[in-house]
């Protein structure tokens, strides 16, 4: 991942979950980072794990913004071109998630989870373009595997991610004349704190939902958040020069069996 070296990344979310084990990652291969996020101090506080991997002040920096705002949008790329001069790599990784079948959806929520996942994920991509074009960068988008596999406990996120998968695939078509590749990574479920705040901090649901999850999971596990940015840093690098408009998944096989794969019984070895 030596291609990583001095690229301008903006990681969307950048202040946990995904966003800070991607920004470390990319860190240890001495990108140069913007992290955008909405609680500001958990952005300052990746910055300071950053640069404790080895990045200096001058390489990383923390930007308090709602991407679902217009002028918030604006103030990441306005304030990363001001201190880097470029863009090479844009990580959609900001996204919210709630669960509700599709009966029990109520308007707010359906249009919380839209205008985070898919509209403010446009948008900013649209700000971007013009710079990644003069660097023929890349943009990678943080999808799901609930893109394409339907699960009634969270059917507008499963909408949501089904859309930005469009979204990259179209993008990647549009954008294949300039040199910017396009690209997706769909997890399966991973224990972050995006579950953390999703299921209200409710321990006991916490650990009901990772242990079922563990046995939906061919590899019979969930996956490590790193496991995750270890695939958006092979996207955004040269070593995925020739991939556009694709989707690598970090799911442990799940996307390859059916709904009832947790309750079969194991062949005999």
């Amino acid at each position: 991942m030596e291609s990583l070296k001095d690229k301008v990344t903006i990681i969307t979310g950048g202040g946990g979950g995904f966003g800070r084990v991607t920004a470390l990652l990319f860190a240890k291969y001495g990108a140069k980072l913007v992290l955008a996020d909405l609680n500001i101090a958990g952005a300052e506080a990746v910055a300071e794990e950053c640069k404790k991997a080895g990045l200096s002040n001058d390489d990383v920096l923390a930007v308090e913004a709602n991407i679902t705002k217009e002028d918030d949008r604006k103030k990441i790329i306005d304030e990363c071109i001001s201190k880097f001069g470029r863009l090479d790599v844009l990580i959609n990784n900001a996204g919210i998630g709630r669960f509700a079948s599709l009966v029990n959806t109520p308007p707010d929520m359906y249009d919380d989870i839209m205008d985070l996942n898919v509209k403010a994920q446009l948008y900013i991509t649209q700000l971007a373009v013009p710079h990644l074009k003069a660097t023929k960068g890349n943009i990678v988008n943080l999808a799901s595997i609930v893109s394409e596999e339907a699960m009634t406990v969270c059917a507008v996120y499963g909408i949501s991610k089904a859309a930005l998968s469009m979204f990259t695939k179209t993008l990647a078509l549009e954008m294949a004349e300039f040199g910017v590749r396009v690209n997706e990574v769909r997890p399966g479920v991973v224990h972050t704190n995006f579950y953390d705040a999703s299921l209200g901090g409710d321990p006991k649901k916490l650990q009901m939902l990772m242990a079922a999850e563990n046995a939906k999971h061919p590899l019979g596990r969930l996956a490590k958040p790193e496991e995750v940015a270890n695939a958006i840093a092979f996207l955004a690098s040269d070593m995925a020069s020739y991939t556009t408009g694709n989707a690598i998944y970090v799911d442990g096989g799940r996307h390859c069996v059916g709904a009832g794969f947790a309750t079969r019984q194991k062949p005999q070895s």
